[in-house]
């Protein structure tokens, strides 16, 4: 029973967690040009901001192999190890292994990494929850957390920390 009602409320706050859209709640860090004077005529903004894109989950990767390449070896009881081609490579007894799949093979490698996502478009954020007077006109590096997307206008980023940036505004 007390599974169940748990399973309800997780199930319920996961619908209520997709609804809220585009608001993020885990800081990041941006970079652009501030501009505005933090009045309701020419708020505070960052202009030229590169968003970064949107966590994804990680794949469920295969489980990998033994990783050593190796193989049975011949002679003296000694073991091979795959040089690659399929030969054996002589060991210190003289002996010469069957050889395996070395570094060529493709048993326990892992799938190959999917592409990096296209960069995401510049976007212009309007800062609020801190003064911003002092970097005035300059590049600077804020943290904080995005606001729901708005149908028109600038989207809010509200700033936690502030600090200048090596950069140019143009």
């Amino acid at each position: 029973m007390k599974l169940t009602i748990l399973a309800i409320i997780t199930i319920a706050a996961a619908a209520f967690a997709l609804q809220t859209g585009s608001v993020q709640t885990e800081p990041i860090k941006v970079r652009g040009c501030l501009q505005g004077n933090g009045s309701t005529e020419s708020p505070w903004s960052l202009r030229g901001v590169a968003l970064p894109p949107p966590p994804t989950a990680a794949p469920a990767g295969a489980p990998g192999g033994r990783g050593d390449g190796g193989a049975g070896g011949g002679g003296a009881g000694a073991r091979g190890r795959g040089d690659g081609a399929g030969q054996g490579v002589a060991d210190a007894a003289g002996a010469r292994g069957a050889g395996g799949r070395g570094a060529g093979g493709d048993r326990g490698a892992a799938p190959p990494a999917a592409p990096a996502p296209p960069p995401q478009p510049r976007v212009d954020l309007r800062l609020t929850d801190i003064d911003m007077s002092p970097w005035r006109n300059m590049f600077v590096e804020v943290e904080g957390t995005l606001g729901p997307r708005p149908a028109t206008g600038l989207q809010e980023f509200r700033v936690m920390s502030a600090r200048s940036a090596y950069g140019e505004c143009r």
